[in-house]
């Protein structure tokens, strides 16, 4: 592994494990209310913090539930602005996962060890990838992310990777707005 791609592999696993340590000592620190504050009260730049979390929480690991929600308790009054950057929040943090995964040689760590197993996944999702991947972003009780890895390593073509993912988490986002909105408002 080029020594690259060794330094972002060992940096991303620090922060992962930093982060997961954090979380696990302070859990109160993703609390939606407490992320909505400490944006709030920033006029402008709170938009663009907002988009721009939307889009690196896949790294953190940080699910995309706790930024609906305090995107939606942030901006009352702009339901539509929240699922657009919530929901392009997603796809391009999917996407960047996508990419990531690649970029660090984990497929070909995969591909070496689980070969099988590999082009047995690669023939589900020539055939049924476009659905898979939709269904499984749809369950909100799994975690997008990990799908997201597996289209990328089995090189899943990307736009019909960007829209099975976008239609995928399309009602659960526009739920979490709805919902936050009707039990707040």
């Amino acid at each position: 592994m080029p020594r690259i791609r060794l330094i972002a592999l060992i940096l991303w696993g620090a922060s992962v494990l930093v982060l997961s340590g954090l979380y696990a000592l302070r859990p109160d620190l993703l609390e939606p209310e407490r992320v909505a504050g400490a944006l709030r009260g920033s006029g402008q730049p709170a938009l663009l913090g907002y988009v721009v979390f939307s889009v690196v929480r896949a790294f953190t690991l940080v699910p995309s539930t706790v930024l609906i929600i305090a995107g939606t308790l942030l901006f009352p009054d702009r339901p539509w602005f929240v699922m657009s950057s919530s929901l392009g929040g997603v796809v391009v943090s999917a996407l960047l996962i996508y990419y990531f995964f690649d970029y660090l040689g984990l497929g070909a760590l995969f591909e070496r060890r689980h070969a099988a197993r590999v082009r047995r996944l690669e023939r589900q999702m020539a055939r049924r990838g476009f659905w898979l991947v939709t269904g499984w972003s749809a369950f909100p009780f799994v975690p997008t992310d990990v799908i997201c890895y597996v289209a990328g390593t089995l090189r899943m073509p990307v736009a019909r990777f960007a829209a099975s993912v976008a239609l995928g988490e399309l009602p659960i986002v526009a739920f979490y707005v709805w919902a936050t909105r009707t039990l707040v408002g």
